[in-house]
């Protein structure tokens, strides 16, 4: 009998979990406290997230045909100097960006993501989970956790004002900063020294950066209150956003204030709808958490339901995404053989997640508390990196943070269950064809 995931949550995190399963042969329902599509923060996308979306579930022509713009990089003005300077993806464009135009960029082969509006692309999301065969309920909380035994057996639903109890082979926490399970458990863990809120609205007319890269990629700039982000999410339309200590609400005489003195392009920029019912500042908590366990009998904690690391590095969705691949691996490996060691693969998947989440809350740390030298951002991010994997700090610093290197180690174990899977069907002992191909090789 094919096993019954519950997926507590509809976002990205959840909502890749959900299609891979579901591609896989998978029984998964899906509850959504939401009706899609809705308004989130984070719309910054790294190119592993895209990469992964594509390699998995084939989302990389749908996500061009959404005609978001595009992002090489990101533009900072951070430390001492007031000069921008940037990190892009992909060296060539590092060589080539002095005489490229700006449709020649645009043209030219240059590795990318992407800026979105996360109600589109959470909505896209969502859509191929259920056009995978999951059971999509929108507009349905998880508002509680079943155990029996010293084991998570399902979910208290709400709906319509009644409640009801779904039962499930596995419940997958993709509630975000809810974190139903994780709290259940008593198990969050907050981060005291990486904690902020974020006050943001949407612009229309604003102006980019200077050069080729106009509008293709985010400005990160330090004020002295925090810092601002400023993100292209349509060809006039920008997100931007003052990220602070606070803990209250920032007024709009404040908020205005900050971004006129930011420095960045605002001039002429026209306040712009953010939907139904919202002023015009909408306020996040960005505190930074994560959990004792990320898995266990039953149960796991997937994207923010997980962990959520400071948004400096524009790691939220990648984390999203890239977790939910994890997660759906990590379960169709426990639950597709018999026999298989499950508590072994869910405590592999709490290690690689806690060391992603770990990498990235010191590299932020190291980030806010260097502020007099660029070099060392990359310094820092060296030590997360396999020795020989890139050439240089500079490199090291984009690996990591453009989440390429969690994501080659997902796609290597990817990589080799679908081979394990393949032998099987073969009637063929994989681990003696690995053995063979280690010997040819003269690995002994």
């Amino acid at each position: 009998m094919r096993p019954r995931f519950l997926v507590l949550g509809g976002g990205p995190a959840g909502a890749t979990t959900a299609a891979m399963l579901a591609q896989h042969g998978a029984q998964v329902t899906v509850v959504e406290r939401t009706r899609m599509p809705r308004h989130h923060v984070g719309e910054s996308l790294q190119p592993a997230s895209v990469a992964l979306l594509d390699r998995h579930l084939g989302l990389g022509p749908a996500i061009r045909a959404m005609g978001f713009p595009r992002k090489y990089g990101a533009a900072y003005v951070w430390g001492e100097s007031r000069d921008p300077w940037t990190v892009l993806f992909d060296p060539k464009l590092e060589a080539d960006l002095p005489a490229l135009t700006e449709a020649a960029l645009l043209a030219g082969p240059y590795e990318h993501a992407y800026n979105v509006e996360r109600a589109a692309f959470d909505h896209l999301l969502l859509q191929e989970a259920a056009r995978r065969g999951a059971d999509v309920r929108e507009e349905v909380e998880a508002v509680g956790v079943l155990e029996e035994d010293g084991r998570v057996v399902g979910a208290r639903l709400l709906a319509n004002g009644q409640h009801e109890d779904v039962r499930a082979d596995f419940v997958v926490d993709a509630s975000g900063q809810r974190c139903l399970v994780g709290r259940h458990f008593g198990l969050t863990r907050n981060v005291p020294d990486l904690q902020a809120t974020a006050t943001y609205t949407w612009f229309d007319g604003a102006g980019g950066f200077p050069g080729p890269l106009n509008r293709h990629v985010q400005w990160i700039v330090t004020v002295p209150d925090g810092w601002v982000w400023f993100i292209p999410i349509g060809p006039d339309r920008t997100s931007v956003g003052v990220v602070t200590r606070d803990r209250s609400r920032m007024d709009e005489a404040r908020f205005d204030a900050i971004l006129a003195a930011s420095g960045l392009p605002l001039e002429g920029a026209r306040a712009a709808p953010m939907g139904e019912g919202s002023g015009r500042l909408r306020f996040a908590r960005d505190w930074s958490f994560t959990h004792a366990r990320l898995a266990g009998n039953g149960w796991m904690l997937v994207g923010d339901a997980a962990a959520f690391v400071d948004p400096i590095l524009s790691g939220g969705v990648d984390f999203a995404v890239r977790g939910g691949c994890q997660a759906a691996l990590a379960l169709l490996r426990a639950y597709g053989d018999e026999g298989t060691d499950r508590a072994a693969l869910l405590a592999t998947y709490d290690a690689d997640v806690a060391k992603d989440y770990k990498a990235y809350v010191r590299l932020a740390r190291y980030w806010y508390g260097n502020n007099r030298s660029v070099e060392g951002f990359f310094w820092e991010a060296h030590r997360e990196i396999p020795p020989h994997a890139v050439s240089t700090p500079y490199r090291a610093f984009v690996y990591l943070t453009t989440g390429q290197l969690a994501a080659d180690r997902h796609l290597r174990v990817f990589q080799d269950w679908q081979e394990r899977k393949m032998f099987r069907a073969l009637g063929v002992d994989a681990d003696a064809v690995k053995r063979a191909a280690r010997l040819a090789r003269g690995d002994g």
